[in-house]
């Protein structure tokens, strides 16, 4: 990891420390097309439920993350990235045992470098992340998460190039 990747990674711990509003912590890891990722961030439930039906509810909660994105590929190097998101979250009004879930956001990720290999280059260091997952959470209060995410950067074709990256995501995430 060079000089700038470091210290990009080491402003966004600083700028995230003040965590008094944070309801839980993730890890995520990832790959696709020889690049591997690496995630960890906070998370803040927004406590509100919309559009109960049956015994399901959507919710959500804010999503912010500083991590690592690296490409063993020709030309590969490793990018460091910060990442904010509003995660809208489908699942059972039950608060505890194994309950389902779906969710999906769009957030916003800020790149070191939008180039990571000579296959992937993403054309800007702002990209657009889509994302869907699925997943449980279980525990006493669903404290705990397991999931899968699907995420692609992009640069939602502002600037060229934007060769895109698609990542399949597995998560753990704890709330207090």
């Amino acid at each position: 990891m060079n000089d700038r990747a470091i210290a990009f990674l080491f402003a966004g711990l600083v700028a995230a420390a003040p965590a008094a509003a944070v309801d839980g912590y993730l890890v995520e890891a990832g790959a696709a097309n020889h690049v591997q990722t690496l995630r960890i961030g906070m998370i803040r439930q927004w406590n509100a439920q919309w559009f109960t039906v049956g015994h399901w509810h959507l919710t959500g909660y804010w999503e912010g993350s500083v991590g690592a994105v690296n490409s063993d590929g020709t030309g590969g190097r490793t990018v460091a990235g910060l990442g904010v998101a509003p995660v809208f979250r489908f699942r059972p009004n039950a608060s505890g045992g194994t309950q389902p879930y779906w969710d999906v956001a769009l957030g916003l990720h800020l790149l070191s470098d939008p180039r990571i290999d000579d296959r992937h280059d993403l054309g800007s260091a702002l990209q657009l992340a889509p994302q869907l997952g699925l997943g449980v959470t279980f525990g006493d209060k669903s404290r705990y998460d397991l999931g899968y995410r699907f995420l692609q950067l992009t640069n939602a074709g502002l600037k060229e190039p934007d060769d895109g990256l698609a990542l399949h995501q597995v998560r753990l995430t704890y709330l207090y």
